[in-house]
């Protein structure tokens, strides 16, 4: 064996040794990786879990997302201690980059921001964020909103909506209360005007009664019932348009649902993908890359949350309806706005503009 044979020999095994002295240490190491990673409930025991509100204290998504804060530790495995933290900005996009771009990975962090922050990157605009890629936890309740009129105001039905302009109080550019007027006039032809300006929902709901406008289109049906009960019995105000992407099964059933108002299919998709957010209306969520078993184990907990009987008495005693969307759910409806008709996707992004330029 000639010498350089001898050294191309001696390098061959040499490789090979130091090949399977990585594939060794590798093993070793993931080994190791699942050990140090454990089970769910060795994780989460002694551990502080940081829910993230993206609004201030006082708003209805604090309440509901404090609500659910107070009860979920005791159904994870390990049951955690659950620490609010509040992170208010632009509309809670704040709340939603820093989830998904600055916060943990581990299972140690979750949070809850605007609904219609997942449909943000689809009809708004550059977003810092894709909302498919977030661990979607679930939602205690769905949410429907309404168009009212002043009961002494000339606005009685949708066909009056549609003839002659009836003006709404409103806060101000992307509010449900100016982007929900601005949708449902592009695709049913309401001829509905946003009077913005007004710092809050008492603020447009007072403006309503001092006959300042002439009625409202984006009031939820849960602010309703906390704040003027009566308006859905007594004939205060008229209830004209119920906006859900399924009827309410209970206490607005003489009220037109606005998907079922929209003749045209793409009008209708349109609709469906600003009224989509409605189902999902407190969402509870993870950030990307979650571990698969801890993402399980949160969804478990949360579904187990909403038959609680603690937590449905608070959250009915806070006013809102316990009827929870599983994280699976939030997921699949996600997926299918994002892969709606393009035309029905551009008729929904110029109605938001619309909104947003008020």
């Amino acid at each position: 064996m000639t010498s350089k044979t001898l050294r191309e020999a001696t390098l061959r095994r040499l490789f090979r040794n130091v090949a399977a002295s990585a594939v060794a240490l590798f093993g070793v190491l993931a080994v190791e990786g699942a050990a140090a990673q454990g089970s769910p409930a060795e994780f989460y025991a002694g551990k502080n879990l940081e829910f993230v509100i993206g609004y201030t204290v006082g708003a209805a998504y604090d309440s509901n997302g404090r609500i659910v804060a107070r009860h979920i530790g005791k159904h994870i495995p390990g049951k955690p201690n659950v620490i609010v933290r509040n992170m208010p900005g632009a509309g809670s996009l704040v709340s939603a980059n820093h989830l998904y771009s600055i916060a943990s990975r581990d299972g140690s962090v979750i949070g809850m921001f605007s609904r219609g922050n997942a449909m943000y990157p689809l009809l708004e605009g550059d977003a810092k964020f894709e909302a498919e890629k977030f661990n979607w936890i679930g939602s205690a309740s769905k949410e429907t909103s309404l168009v009212i009129s002043g009961g002494a105001t000339p606005f009685k039905t949708v066909e009056n909506i549609r003839r002659n302009e009836m003006t709404v109080g409103a806060t101000g550019a992307g509010a449900d209360t100016v982007v929900l007027p601005a949708i449902l006039n592009a695709t049913i032809g309401t001829k509905l005007k946003p009077i913005t300006g007004y710092p809050g929902n008492a603020e447009a709901l007072l403006a309503l009664e001092r006959g300042e406008v002439h009625g409202n289109a984006g009031m939820s049906l849960g602010t309703v019932r906390t704040a003027r009960p009566a308006w859905l019995t007594g004939g205060v105000v008229n209830l004209l348009v119920q906006m859900a992407l399924e009827p309410h099964p209970t206490l607005l059933k003489n009220v037109p649902l606005a998907l079922n108002l929209a003749t045209d299919p793409i009008d209708r998709q349109a609709l469906e993908l600003v009224l989509s957010r409605q189902s999902m209306a407190y969402p509870v969520l993870a950030p990307p890359g979650v571990p698969a078993d801890r993402v399980a184990v949160l969804r478990a907990a949360f579904m187990a949350t909403m038959k609680d009987a603690e937590f449905i008495a608070d959250l009915e005693r806070a006013g809102f309806e316990v009827s929870p969307m599983p994280g699976e759910e939030i997921a699949t409806l996600i997926k299918r706005v994002y892969a709606a008709p393009a035309e029905a996707i551009s008729r929904a992004r110029a109605a938001v503009a619309v909104g947003n330029k008020k």
